[in-house]
This record gives structure tokens, C-alpha cells and sequence, in this order.
């Protein structure tokens, strides 16, 4: 059984932006809690194609990588490109140039799970699950998924990070029919796509699995090469959501309130922006994502 990346490549752009911060980092309402939290200290695994580490806007975020897709474990350089978008959605670096992740402090580590054809393995995944563990990784983002349930093998995986406290977050896919796995697991937040407008983005996967959605169309972010890309996907959704956690992680640690998979769970149920049918639904799941809620609360603040 293959796992395979989730996103659309739309345009590549060779020279370096001016520093802008992508419409979708600004409607998770990032930018408005950096005064607060920007992700210190929270370890971030971003399970994909490996990250470009040396560009100039991850490399001040960068700790270390491993490669589970061939025998060179240390092979973790991104050469298909998904895998260094994403790790620039989570935590590209706030400096003059290029783009702003939506935790621009946060650590990342690169987990290179698929192949530079954009494929991996059940088995592949599993390794990277443990080494997580005992890196003692706080969130696991995984832009990635299959059609069919992969098995116990990496259900047990998972359960086994979960219990390690660590917040899992994956794509639910982009064929617009049934969420997939490994989003579609319980211990999992499954990730769903909204467009500009607050749509449901044409493409993404949906049902009763689906616990949030974030921006994912026409998101701007890192690529391979000191080069920038637009790309849209639950992929790009996915790792929105996970530099909420990481911002929201960070300001429980500074309030001294434990920020458990449970307890962000709880946050993301109740705090969400509620879009489509009242409550949850089968597109939306709880709503929109939105970092400022999560903190804030209803008026109330963190409790």
C-alpha cells in the first residue's frame, strides 16, 4: 500500500518576495498572537518528502532529519518539493524576505517518509512514528494519505505517539470523496481544505472523520532551492493547522496550563469558527481553525 502527498503544484517562483505573510497564515488569525507566542520551543516533525534545510527561510528553524525511504539514513534533502512547502507553512522564518510560517519559531524536523517520486510506505511511516517518540516530538504533521485502512501496524503507531503526548494532525485528501487514513483514525485531526471565499475547497475529502479545516488553496511557501512556490491541497491545510498548535502549545506552556493532545483536541472542538451546517459537520468538521479563538476563547481566555 502506497502513501502519497496531497497537493497540486500551481506556480514556482525563482525570485525571493519581499517578506509576505500568505493570505491563509493570516485568516488562522496567526500574525494577531505573535506578540504573544510564535511556537518557541515546540518540536515540530513534518512527515514528507524531506525538507530543503539549507533555504534561507528554514534554516534558522532546522534542528535535524532521517530518512526512512532508502538505506542512507541521513538522506533527508527535499528534491520533489512537498515536504519543504509545508515545513515553510509551520515555521518559514519571520525575517526581510520570502514568506512567514504560522509558528515562526517554532523547531522543525524533517522525517523523510516519502520518496523524491512522492510515494511511501506503511513501513516507512511506522519508523518515523517511533523515531518521533523518542525524540520526544511535540506535533507530527503528515501531508500525506491512502484510500483504503493501512492496518493495524500503523494504527498501533499512532496510538503509540498519542499516548506519548504527542498531537498528530494529517491531510483527509484531495479526490472530494471519503476522508482517507491516516486522518481518518481517531487519535488523528483530520484535516479538511478552505478556499479565499471560506468555501470548502472543490477538492477536499470529507465525512465524519474531518475535525477541522484550514486555508489550503493557492498557499505560498517554501520550495526547493531557495525558490518559493504557490501550491494548493489539504496538504497545505495540514500544516496551518499544525502551526496552530504549536503557537497554541507555546502560550499554554507560558501560562503553565499542560497543552495535551486531549486538551488541544478539546480547544480545536470548541474554539473553531463554525462554518457550513451548525456544529459539526461532514465537510467543515468543527470550523475553520483560528489561533486567536483557541487563546482567547469565548471572551473568557484560556481555561
Amino acid at each position: 500500500m502506497e502513501f502519497k502527498i496531497q497537493s497540486e503544484v500551481l506556480e514556482v517562483q525563482s525570485v525571493t518576495p519581499v517578506q509576505k505573510v500568505d493570505w491563509g497564515v493570516s485568516m488562522v488569525q496567526a500574525p494577531q498572537m505573535w506578540s504573544m507566542t510564535k511556537g518557541d520551543g515546540i518540536k515540530v516533525a513534518v512527515f514528507d518528502t524531506g525538507v530543503d534545510f539549507n533555504h534561507p527561510d528554514l534554516i534558522g528553524n532546522w534542528v535535524k532529519g532521517v530518512n526512512f525511504t532508502t538505506s542512507d539514513i541521513n538522506d533527508v534533502m527535499d528534491r520533489q518539493g512537498h515536504g519543504s512547502h509545508c515545513a515553510g507553512v509551520i515555521a518559514g522564518t519571520d525575517n526581510d524576505f520570502g514568506i512567514v510560517g504560522v509558528a515562526p519559531n517554532a523547531k522543525l524536523y524533517g522525517v523523510k517518509v516519502l520518496g523524491d517520486n512522492g510515494s511511501g510506505s506503511i513501513n516507512a511511516i511506522v519508523k518515523g512514528i517511533d523515531w518521533a517518540i523518542a525524540e520526544k516530538i511535540d506535533i507530527i504533521s503528515m501531508s500525506l494519505g491512502t484510500s483504503a485502512d493501512p492496518g493495524p501496524a500503523l494504527h498501533d503507531a499512532i496510538k503509540r505517539a498519542r499516548a506519548a503526548g504527542i498531537v498528530i494532525v494529517a491531510a483527509t485528501g484531495n479526490e472530494n470523496t471519503s476522508c482517507g487514513w491516516p486522518a481518518a483514525y481517531p487519535e488523528v485531526i483530520a484535516v479538511g481544505a478552505v478556499d479565499q471565499s471560506f468555501g470548502r475547497a472543490n477538492f477536499s475529502n470529507f465525512g465524519e472523520a474531518v475535525d477541522v479545516a484550514a486555508p489550503g488553496v493557492d498557499i505560498l511557501s517554501t520550495y526547493p532551492g531557495n525558490r518559493y512556490a504557490k501550491l494548493s491541497g489539504t496538504s497545505m491545510a495540514t500544516p496551518m493547522v499544525a502551526g496552530v498548535v504549536a503557537l497554541v502549545q507555546t502560550f499554554c506552556r507560558n501560562m503553565g496550563v499542560a497543552a495535551t493532545p486531549d486538551k488541544i483536541v478539546q480547544m480545536i472542538t470548541e474554539r473553531s469558527v463554525d462554518m457550513g451546517t451548525a456544529g459539526d459537520d461532514d465537510m467543515f468538521g468543527n470550523g475553520l481553525v483560528n489561533v486567536y479563538r483557541m487563546i482567547k476563547g469565548n471572551n473568557d481566555g484560556l481555561r
